[in-house]
């Protein structure tokens, strides 16, 4: 690699992260003075960005990508987990499944783990980011240390990572609208998370008659 193309890994690293070039040196010079945070956060945008680490630091690379489900009972998430553990396969990346479950590790013990390991990113699927009275510490801890994060089916007005989720509206107008083209007229909806939200601003069309909403 030529001194420019140097340059501009040591600029788009630097950017990713928020430090100077000089940190990003350090780090990949193995020199002190930089904290264990900026240190990791630095060599995952190392592997994010697609750039090789040096010799002497690719023993630490691990390219493992965390899967975050709340349970595997509910099949939807095992269907989940095989698209996306396929998917970063196809990358190179090696998918770690962790079901958070009742009788498992919880999701603040998982990223511990994760982070101990060197993850390169964390998926999370209807996780405790949607519940907002849940503890959001170990999601903060991923932002501070760089770590690429994705939201997927729901949201959380604290947590600034990307997010993946389908349109509940448009869902529920379709499933109301299947209901009733099969001559439904009473229909309910029952909510198993009574802490969730419907989209914001949504409101159910005037001409739906809605005689029954349960949860």
């Amino acid at each position: 690699m030529n001194l420019r193309n140097v340059k501009r890994s040591l600029a788009a690293v630097a950017d990713k992260v928020g430090v100077s070039e000089a940190t990003v040196s350090r780090v990949l010079n193995g020199r002190p003075g930089v904290s264990a945070a900026t240190r990791t956060a630095v060599l995952t945008a190392l592997d994010v960005l697609g750039y090789e680490r040096p010799t002497k630091l690719r023993g630490k690379r691990a390219r493992l990508v965390g899967l975050v489900l709340p349970e595997l009972n509910n099949p939807i998430f095992p269907a989940l987990a095989e698209v996306v553990g396929g998917a970063l396969a196809q990358l190179h990346f090696t998918p770690v499944l962790c079901a958070s479950g009742p009788n498992g590790l919880s999701e603040a013990e998982y990223v511990t783990m994760l982070l101990d390991q060197h993850a390169t990113g964390v998926i999370f699927a209807g996780g405790n980011f949607a519940e907002a009275d849940s503890s959001h510490d170990h999601y903060r801890l991923l932002h501070e240390r760089a770590v690429p994060v994705v939201l997927v089916n729901a949201s959380s007005d604290d947590l600034d990572f990307p997010q993946v989720a389908t349109d509940d509206a448009v869902a529920a107008e379709q499933a109301f609208g299947h209901l009733r083209a099969l001559g439904h007229q009473e229909i309910g909806m029952w909510s198993s998370a009574p802490r969730t939200t419907c989209p914001a601003g949504y409101a159910w069309p005037h001409s739906w008659q809605w005689p029954s909403v349960l949860g």
